[in-house]
């Protein structure tokens, strides 16, 4: 066995689920707040139980988009789509790079449908992989695929980005003016940087797929059975009831266009919801089918309804304490003008672990980096962008934000985590890079 494989077989024995991970979180968020902080442990457990509830709306979004990308995927068209994605991929090599450019293509579009699509063309072809003899390595497959999600801050979904550009932001009295996203997203840095951290992640993921030196294809034990039982794409009988099901497709469609008209070209996660069960409803063979497949999605979504309260709470304690803008007023007020933008992505990348929110964490970060960036004359728009890198390149290493791709892929976080600790090392020279680079 190889150095990495030793390596991934020690995280596969020793990294905890998701749930333990959080709740170890919460424990050292705790003890910090109570280290560095006057907070009484009476008022940092109020601060903790209150804000349990904060992100429920957030909760309820992404448990539902996950069961609706689950039932969407599970009619029959979508399978015939990814059998058909899937099998553009002749060589390990495409599969590893489809999977990770189709990841960041949606990523940048709308962060959630990024590992979620990825997920499932992962899975498609891991399928594939037995018939075909492709000798992938299915983690690894998977791990590339959520790779790809580190750039989602880089475009058209980023949350940081676009909040400066809005007026009325929390950050816009602090800045004096709104930040365009021809001072951040459309940047050629920013362009460059999208490129090079792509590169690196396909460069990185292939070094690991040699290395391991696959003579067939590798799916863990506990997922061969489902991943290669035949699909049944069969058209059955509809039994007189697809045209309900048409009808509330429609209908929920029809809703999601004149949404556009009314807003313009834009995306929300209620919007990406809609959208899923609208089109999941028109292609499915009847309104039973359809309510089997969403139970089924409920089921695999349900870890997200216990777990997201408690990165709430970790949010909660960690700003209600003061303990996240001590940390950052501090880094503002040590940094120079050259290091004050790798000192608010290392920050931001720290912050994100315990604040897995990017609008939060620049309503916490944002004042004190944008007030330094003044003083030091550094551009806002790297400032901004500098946040915004760190806040997505720790996702790589954040359960909460691998729980979709997980969902999707039946994975479990052991067996994905120890490629995403080096994709998170590798990817923070592509990216400090490009920051430098505008600076």
């Amino acid at each position: 066995m190889t150095s990495l494989g030793k390596l991934q077989d020690w995280i596969e024995r020793k990294v905890p689920d998701p749930l333990s991970f959080a709740i170890g979180l919460t424990l050292l968020m705790a003890a910090l707040a109570l280290s560095f902080t006057p907070t009484k442990p009476g008022t940092l457990l109020l601060n903790w139980g209150d804000s349990l509830s904060a992100l429920l709306a957030f909760t309820m979004q992404m448990a539902l988009i996950i069961t609706a990308a689950y039932s969407l995927a599970h009619t029959i068209t979508v399978q015939q789509a990814l059998i058909r994605l899937a099998r553009i991929a002749t060589t390990p090599t495409q599969a590893y790079v489809l999977v990770i450019l189709t990841g960041a293509f949606f990523s940048l579009l709308s962060w959630p449908l990024g590992p979620i699509t990825a997920g499932l063309l992962a899975r498609e072809i891991a399928r594939e992989s037995h018939t075909r003899q492709l000798n992938i390595h299915y983690p690894l497959l998977v791990a590339g695929g959520f790779g790809g999600f580190v750039v989602w801050e880089m475009g058209y979904s980023s949350s940081i980005g676009l909040a400066v550009a809005t007026s009325g932001n929390p950050t816009e009295e602090v800045i004096g003016r709104l930040i365009p996203i021809q001072e951040t997203l459309l940047t050629t840095w920013n362009l460059f940087s999208i490129l090079t951290t792509l590169s690196v992640i396909i460069l990185v993921i292939l070094l690991i797929h040699r290395r391991l030196r696959l003579s067939a294809p590798y799916i863990p034990d506990d997922l061969i059975t489902p991943l290669t039982k035949k699909q049944d794409i069969s058209v059955p009988s509809v039994e007189g009831r697809r045209s309900l099901s048409l009808l509330a497709g429609a209908l929920v469609l029809a809703y999601v266009v004149s949404w556009f008209f009314e807003h313009g070209v834009s995306l929300e996660l209620n919007i990406v919801n809609w959208t899923f069960i609208g089109l999941g409803l028109v292609l499915a063979r009847s309104l039973p089918d359809y309510s089997e497949k969403f139970a089924h999605g409920a089921q695999i979504a349900a870890p997200t309804l216990l777990q997201y309260p408690l990165y709430a709470g970790i949010m909660g304690m960690a700003m209600q304490s003061g303990l996240a803008q001590q940390f950052t007023v501090f880094l503002a007020e040590i940094a120079s003008n050259f290091s004050l933008p790798i000192v608010a992505f290392l920050s931001a990348g720290l912050i994100n672990i315990f604040i897995p929110s990017g609008g939060a964490q620049w309503a916490l970060q944002g004042p004190s980096f944008i007030e330094a960036a003044k003083l030091l004359e550094v551009d806002l728009g790297v400032i901004t962008m500098s946040v915004a890198y760190g806040d997505q390149w720790t996702n790589l290493i954040q359960p909460f934000t691998a729980i979709p791709i997980l969902a999707m892929t039946g994975l479990r976080l052991r067996h994905i985590y120890g490629y995403c600790l080096l994709l998170c090392a590798a990817t923070a020279i592509p990216l400090i890079l490009g920051l430098i680079i505008a600076n």
